[in-house]
């Protein structure tokens, strides 16, 4: 069945130009501006998370499993920063953003949101499997030292195989949520009509879409070497992949 063949929710998205990546990225940054103290103050719990990942895979003498694991974050990130919809929301309103927005953003998400929350964590529990299956294969020993986290000639073949074996499943999520979620967010369609909707999307749109995975990727993969950046870098992303949605599905075609 081809993608023009599904069910449309009537919502339907229109075409992005790659410059379309460049403006959400722009919009992102003056949000995060507009609202650094609470933007900060979200980001800067993964990026606690994201320092302790990397001493923690030290400690356990498993440096090599550290970029899989921040490459982990792309599969959750969409579901995660959620909760900054309602900062985004309240800035382009003209209104001064603080933590009950955030609180109000979580609890108004809908059942379809976290729907797709329990499907994000599945597949990176597939993805932790297969992974931990071609480290015991490839690698098979205790491994430590900063260096040992980037991709290197001694583990270099663990990190491809971890790279396409993790890039498809987040390839997959990132077709089905990149939409889906602000979409169900602004109850502007049901679980199904949404994910439709994101996978046509990114077929009508497939080098803006294709880019801004890229920046996504590219952004989490190199805070690695300098976690606490995420503290900045994941509220910016948020903002920035809300307007980028937005460029896509703009408000009017509700």
């Amino acid at each position: 069945m081809s993608v023009k063949a599904l069910p449309s929710t009537g919502v339907g998205p229109v075409h992005c130009r790659l410059v379309g990546v460049r403006q959400a990225l722009g919009e992102g940054w003056r949000v995060l501006r507009r609202a650094p103290q609470i933007s900060l103050a979200y980001g800067g719990v993964f990026a606690l998370l994201g320092t302790l990942a990397v001493w923690g895979m030290q400690w356990l003498r498993l440096a090599p499993l550290t970029l899989p694991l921040f490459g982990g974050f792309l599969l959750v990130g969409p579901v995660v920063l959620a909760g900054l919809t309602g900062v985004a929301e309240a800035v382009r309103a003209d209104r001064s953003p603080d933590f009950a927005c955030v609180v109000t953003a979580w609890r108004a998400t809908p059942r379809g949101v976290w729907a797709l929350a329990s499907f994000c964590v599945l597949v990176f529990f597939i993805a932790a499997g297969d992974i931990g299956t071609l480290y015991s294969f490839l690698v098979g020993q205790p491994v430590e030292g900063l260096a040992k986290v980037l991709p290197t000639a001694g583990w270099l073949s663990f990190h491809l195989s971890a790279a396409v074996s993790g890039g498809f499943l987040a390839a997959v999520v990132f077709v089905v949520t990149v939409h889906a979620v602000p979409l169900l967010h602004a109850r502007r369609a049901s679980l199904v009509g949404a994910v439709v909707d994101s996978v046509r999307a990114n077929f009508a749109s497939p080098l803006a879409h294709m880019a801004w995975a890229a920046v996504l990727a590219v952004c989490v993969f190199g805070m690695i070497l300098a976690p606490p950046l995420l503290a900045v870098v994941l509220p910016w992303l948020a903002y920035a992949g809300a307007a980028f949605h937005r460029s896509v599905f703009p408000p009017e075609t509700a």
